[in-house]
């Protein structure tokens, strides 16, 4: 045993010389005292027998270094306890205290801790294993070189797993090392390493009270079959650290006695941190090493199959494996007997056949139809009945589509019956629990359905191969045109205004009106009879007008006609990267449902933040409202899935799917975390895909109904009619009335203009007589005036009496006469005749 035990022991090779000149270079001591508290004195006896050979081992103990051991047996008090190492050995000055488990009570290995811990001095278990040791704000300076009793929960999850036992009751004592090891199992099933997949979860946790009277012999025998290794392994790494830090730190003496309680010894720290360092690769129990706490990590165990009549067996192992510096597990599960006494290795769990189903109406994954009292669900629907939380009521819906019809197909594949209902509140979930099948029912992606430009038929139809811009444009240049052309023929030399008046008159020159009358005729490629500019310089801008109009005309009347029989264009958009959309100043309004995996993506892309910032008001609580708006053209363009866009455009021809799609994703059917259907239904849908079960349920669902005539109809020319060119009508028959009101108007005015100048002719009339008048008056008294003056120069008559007598030949003379004939009325008022 003796020798067993010394072969046990790793060697870290230390130069001799080297360790002699550092140790008189630091006046290090030569002699060194190791305390030792133990429970019986076969365990005293060893431990003495243990550090007297360390003295003649060079490779531990460096020449002129001599350990000395001090020791005594542990007191079921701790305050005696307590009392006896202040007395047995702080006060002979040992470097290090070697403790190990007593044989009644558990509270005395802490006494040696909180004892030698206030002056930093190490204390290696040997075989205390409480989770309690490794607080070190308690524990201070406390190592062990067995690990905790929490530890064993990394080799319970690696079994777990081996055995593919993903689900677990856990069951511990209502106490500090029940609760640690639970901690312990729960972090290690759930960390992050290769096995990302299969993560072992706690199901139920049963605490009870702790009551070990049952199991006391037999843990005390474990604990006395393992004592003697492990105090050996607390002497080789206490030789190793002192070794290691006699070589390269000045060491202090220790305190003598526990009356100085302000006196912490430095050196104690320093070697608590050597201790820690330690590592043996070949100890009897596998590598030996520490943790931040001091506690052991890479303890070996053997795995023990206990069979009937209490029979042990050892069926594996679990070890620190070199080459990967990991805890490796082997075993040999063909010797396993497991309950029973069955060679097979048990499910672990126990699968039910009836799964209760919940869904949410989804078109057209999921239709209901609620039904009153007294009727009663098609074959191809499922009852669903939907609680309402808020009225505390049930109604019965029944419910059919794409995933009812997979829900029947997965329950005769895989043998499950089921119940039905429709969500409370409408929605999936908050998605926290989830396992998804995998690869999921369907795979799909994210695209936008908008409405397609309208050309509905309008009464200004005949004008829309224009913008409102450029008609108002050719308006504006006709009368500009006809404006430049009037005054060049007006100021030109060679115009009619300014040529001799031979051939014509003036009014053969173009005047205003006959300039606009010449601008529209060209316009409007009509006969141009008269009228026309007769400068050079007005005949050029009229051969260039004439171009122009060519140009207007024809580009109108190719335009009209592709736009009126050719077929439409399918999208304004292009899809999710059309800049529209990104561009938050074109007020284009796009949305998808509120907390839906549309906008969870659109969240996480930095690129579509501007975008998404637009949106965010803008979205919907359901798609339904989403779709209807876009219908109705309140929303542009609504972000979702393909499917559903898909099928949504299948039923309108007015819909249509812009632009590519995005953001791949899948549809899967959602079971309880680490749920044992969960493979059985992959497996199934994966059937489905190669059988074409899934096609048959797309075709049936999703792109039934009148997608072929819609592509029909988009590929047919469109045929013109009354109701795409009864503007042209209207606007002929806008050109009758105005004329009739035209030529009215022409009419009164011109009555007006006749009888005002008939009133003139009238008053000229009558002024020309009375100036007759006046002159015939004046030449008659001019012929008589000679004739008075003889008179009276001999004496015929007065001049009185002559003059009277002329001026009534004169008024008779001058008395209106009756006209043979009224006054006629002529077109003309200059043949007005009187």
């Amino acid at each position: 045993m003796w020798t067993h035990h010394i072969l046990l022991a790793v060697v870290w090779c230390g130069t001799l010389a080297a360790a002699d000149i550092d140790r008189r270079r630091f006046s290090n001591p030569t002699y060194y005292n190791v305390g030792g508290v133990l429970s019986s004195n076969e365990s005293i006896a060893f431990y003495k027998d243990t550090i007297s050979n360390l003295n003649f081992k060079d490779q531990y103990v460096p020449r002129g270094v001599t350990y000395h051991d001090y020791s005594m047996l542990m007191d079921p008090n701790p305050i005696k306890t307590a009392l006896n190492v202040c007395k047995d050995l702080i006060a002979h000055r040992v470097y290090a205290v070697v403790v190990s488990h007593p044989l009644t009570g558990d509270l005395s290995p802490a006494a040696v801790s909180y004892t030698s811990g206030f002056y930093h001095i190490p204390v290696i278990g040997i075989s205390s294993r409480d989770s309690a040791f490794s607080d070190k704000n308690i524990h201070v300076s406390f190592l062990r070189t067995v690990p905790p009793y929490s530890h064993q929960a990394d080799v319970w999850v690696d079994v777990l797993k081996h055995f593919n036992y993903m689900k677990v009751i856990f069951i511990h004592s209502s106490d500090t090392d029940g609760r640690a090891i639970l901690g312990r199992f729960q972090t290690t099933s759930q960390s992050v390493d290769e096995d990302v997949d299969r993560k072992v979860v706690v199901e139920q946790v049963i605490e009870f009270e702790p009551g070990l009277d049952s199991f006391s012999d037999r843990l005390m025998d474990v604990k006395g079959a393992q004592a003697r290794v492990f105090l050996m392994y607390a002497s080789y790494v206490l030789a190793s650290a002192i070794r290691d830090m006699n070589t390269s730190e000045e060491i202090h003496a220790p305190p003598s006695d526990c009356d100085n309680s302000g006196s912490i010894w430095t050196t104690g720290r320093l070697l608590f941190d050597y201790i820690r360092k330690q590592r043996l690769e070949n100890g009897a129990t596998g590598h030996v090493a520490f943790d931040d706490h001091g506690d052991r990590v890479h303890a070996e165990y053997d795995m023990v199959n206990v069979r009937a009549q209490g029979e042990h067996v050892a069926v594996g192992k679990y070890f620190y494996f070199k080459e990967t510096q990991k805890m490796r597990l082997e075993l040999k599960e063909q010797e396993i007997i497991w309950m029973g006494r069955s060679t097979s290795k048990p499910e672990g769990f126990m699968i039910p056949t009836h799964l209760k189903v919940l869904t949410i109406e989804e078109k057209p994954f999921v239709y209901t139809r609620r039904i009153d009292d007294g009727s009663e669900c098609t074959p191809e629907e499922i009852p669903c009945p939907h609680y309402n939380a808020s009225e505390d009521t049930d109604q019965l819906y029944c419910c059919k589509g794409f995933c009812m019809d997979l829900l029947k197909h997965l329950s005769k594949a895989i043998n499950f019956t089921y119940s039905l209902a429709l969500s409370p509140d409408g929605q999936f979930g908050n998605y926290i629990i989830r396992n998804l099948t995998q690869p999921g029912a369907k795979k799909e992606w994210t695209g936008l359905i908008e409405k397609k430009p309208s050309r509905s038929s309008t009464l200004v139809s005949f004008l829309q191969p224009f913008s409102n811009t450029l008609w108002i444009l050719v308006m504006v240049s006709v009368h500009v045109v006809a404006l430049v052309l009037y005054l060049l023929d007006r100021f030109s030399p060679f115009g009619r205004f300014k040529l001799a008046n031979i051939d014509g008159t003036e009014e053969d020159a173009l005047n205003l009106s006959s300039a606009i009358w010449f601008a529209w005729g060209v316009l409007l490629n009509s006969g141009i009879g008269e009228g026309t500019p007769r400068s050079f310089s007005a005949r050029v801008l009229g051969m260039v007008w004439a171009g122009f109009a060519m140009i207007i005309v024809a580009s109108y009347t190719a335009n009209l006609a592709a736009f009126l029989v050719l077929e439409r264009p399918k999208t304004k958009l292009t899809g999710i990267n059309d800049a529209r959309l990104r561009n938050t100043m074109e007020n284009l309004t796009c949305a998808t449902v509120k907390g839906s995996a549309v906008d969870m993506y659109f969240r996480r892309q930095v690129e579509l933040s501007n975008m998404y910032r637009t949106m965010e008001a803008n979205n919907y609580d359901n798609a339904e409202q989403a779709i209807e708006d876009v219908k109705n053209g309140k929303l542009m363009a609504f972000i979702w899935d393909s499917s559903r866009l898909e099928f949504e455009a299948a039923q309108d021809c007015e819909l249509v799917t812009a632009g590519e799609l995005f953001g791949r994703s899948g549809y899967g059917v959602g079971l309880q975390k680490g749920s044992p259907w969960a493979d059985l239904v992959t497996l199934a849908i994966l059937d489905f895909h190669e059988s074409g079960i899934m096609e048959s349920l797309d075709n049936l669902w999703i792109l039934r109904n009148n997608m072929l005539n819609c592509e029909e109809n988009e590929k047919t020319p469109n045929t013109l009619g009354l109701k795409n060119m009864a503007g042209v009508f209207i606007l002929v028959l806008a050109g009758i009335i105005g004329g009739i009101v035209l030529i009215v108007i022409e009419v009164v005015y011109k009555r007006h203009q006749i009888k005002k100048q008939k009133r003139m002719e009238i008053a000229r009339h009558a002024a020309d007589r009375w100036r007759g008048a006046v002159e015939k008056r004046k030449t008659l008294r001019a012929a008589i005036l000679p004739s008075q003056r003889r008179a009276k120069s001999n004496g015929v008559k007065e001049a009185g009496s002559i003059s009277l007598a002329v001026e009534r030949g004169a008024r008779r003379r001058d008395e209106p006469r009756v006209p043979r004939y009224l006054p006629a009325y002529t077109p003309d008022v200059s043949h007005l005749v009187v």
